[in-house]
């Protein structure tokens, strides 16, 4: 059953500042409980927790100030599709790919005209991403499990994805391993490392240039 912090009344000895942080904090937990939940029922979630600001942060500086048209696969419950949305010019366009229908509701709310949610599989978007409209495919971010994907279904997405971001582009992808750098590294220039450690599990971010 729902539970609702909204009509509960403020004990006595308390402040109202510190009965608002822990409204906050209980509200976060809550957050954080609903997220495991779709995980565990969802394997094409790719995080079994959201992402911290670090990761996120780490992340989104892959995005370059001159990459106008973006494609994310696997957009979750959008807490990085907003920090994209957020770099992104004015003139810019966001195509957040995201199967799990439980997610949706919660992208809608983003309310940004630059974006576009499409409710598809990851796998057969990357058939067709030039169908997707954008102008140009400066990027595509990604943090879909691949180890959970069959090893030609894995090589299919990112020979796709290298075949569709134009030159002088990105694939930036968060993972728990770093098991698809030999892939990256065979479709795409420049593929670079980084590690972030305050995130749980800890991610590898791989970039790989075109």
């Amino acid at each position: 059953m729902p539970f609702s912090l909204s009509g509960l009344e403020i004990p006595g000895g308390i402040n109202n500042f510190t009965w608002r942080s822990w409204q906050a904090t209980i509200k976060t937990c809550m957050d954080a409980a609903d997220f495991l939940r779709t995980a565990f029922k969802d394997y094409t979630v790719g995080a079994i927790t959201a992402s911290s600001k670090y990761a996120v942060q780490k992340i989104v500086s892959a995005v370059k100030p001159e990459y106008a048209h973006v494609v994310e696969y696997g957009a979750g419950d959008g807490v990085i599709t907003r920090e994209i949305l957020a770099r992104l010019p004015a003139a810019g366009r966001l195509a957040a790919i995201e199967l799990n229908s439980q997610f949706l509701p919660e992208l809608s709310t983003i309310g940004d005209p630059r974006l576009e949610v499409v409710h598809d599989d990851v796998l057969n978007c990357s058939e067709h991403l030039r169908s997707l409209g954008l102008p140009t495919i400066d990027a595509v971010i990604s943090g879909v499990p691949f180890s959970f994907f069959h090893p030609a279904a894995r090589e299919q997405i990112i020979r796709n994805t290298a075949r569709a971001i134009d030159h002088g582009g990105a694939f930036i992808v968060y993972q728990y391993t770093p098991l698809i750098l030999g892939l990256l590294k065979k479709y795409f220039l420049r593929v670079h490392v980084g590690f972030v450690g305050r995130n749980l599990p800890p991610y590898f971010v791989m970039v790989a240039e075109k």
